[in-house]
This record gives C-alpha cells, sequence and structure tokens, in this order.
C-alpha cells in the first residue's frame, strides 16, 4: 500500500461529538426519568493529544486489506522511528512511502503486507530506508 498524501497536523482543533453513554442508557431505563443520555467527548483529544508528534496520510492499494486498511483511508500516525514487531508503520523505502507490517526476525528486518498476494520484502542494508511513523488511527467514510 503506497502513501497517496502527508498531511501535517498543525494545529489543535476542537471537536465535540454527543455519544450515548451506556451507563447513562441503563440508569435511564431504570428511573425511565433522566436529563439527557447524551455524553460530549473530545475526538481531538482522543485522536490527536500532541499535535507536534502526528502525521496525516490518505492510501492507496490493497496490500493491507487483511489489517481492515483500505484504498482511500486517512491514517493517523504517530511521528516514531523505533517501530516495535508486529506494528504497522509508514516506511520510507527507496523513495516510497508505504504502509505495512513492521517485523523483526531472527535480527534481520521485513517489512509484510497484509495481503496473501504480495510477498514480504527483507529490508536490505543497501536500501534507503528509514520508518517515519507508527499508524495509530484508521479514518474511514461511511
Amino acid at each position: 500500500m503506497k502513501v497517496k498524501e502527508v498531511i501535517e497536523v498543525r494545529s489543535k482543533y476542537s471537536f465535540e461529538a454527543p455519544v450515548l453513554s451506556a451507563a447513562v442508557e441503563k440508569k435511564r431505563s431504570e428511573l425511565k426519568s433522566f436529563a439527557s443520555p447524551l455524553t460530549n467527548i473530545n475526538i481531538n483529544e482522543m485522536l490527536v493529544p500532541d499535535p507536534e508528534k502526528v502525521f496525516v496520510v490518505r492510501v492507496n492499494g490493497d496490500s493491507m486489506i487483511d489489517r481492515n486498511i483500505f484504498d482511500g483511508d486517512v491514517l493517523l500516525v504517530e511521528k516514531e522511528n523505533r517501530p516495535r514487531d508486529g506494528q504497522v508503520v509508514v516506511a520510507a523505502v527507496n523513495g516510497e512511502m508505504a504502509v505495512k507490517t513492521y517485523r523483526l526476525i531472527k535480527g534481520k528486518a521485513y517489512l509484510f503486507s497484509a495481503n496473501e498476494r504480495f510477498l514480504p520484502l527483507e529490508i536490505s542494508q543497501y536500501w534507503n530506508f528509514s520508518v517515519q511513523g507508527i499508524v495509530k488511527h484508521v479514518i474511514r467514510g461511511v
């Protein structure tokens, strides 16, 4: 899966959304009278707690479909260059940005797709390779 577009998160936007709280709904059924079943949550604080450490990418391709990342999705990525085994990363590989699962096997680094049609890539010492960040959230239109 390739990165189609990179977008920096430059400022912190405030966005609150009403959410039906399960606890409030339970009380509602018990009491039969209540003020409101809605609670506000701050989406920004949940998804982007520190805009300086996050960037956003739009992806295309189908190499990560078994990890539920699809063509056109938007990914929130935490800037980090030391991934742990098994994390989904945005990596620069010989000048192209890709989204793959990072694996460390017997001391060798690999990038795995999440689609059986694609073979793993063993990272060669001769490649221009760097991890740009770790995928934290996937946003998809409905």
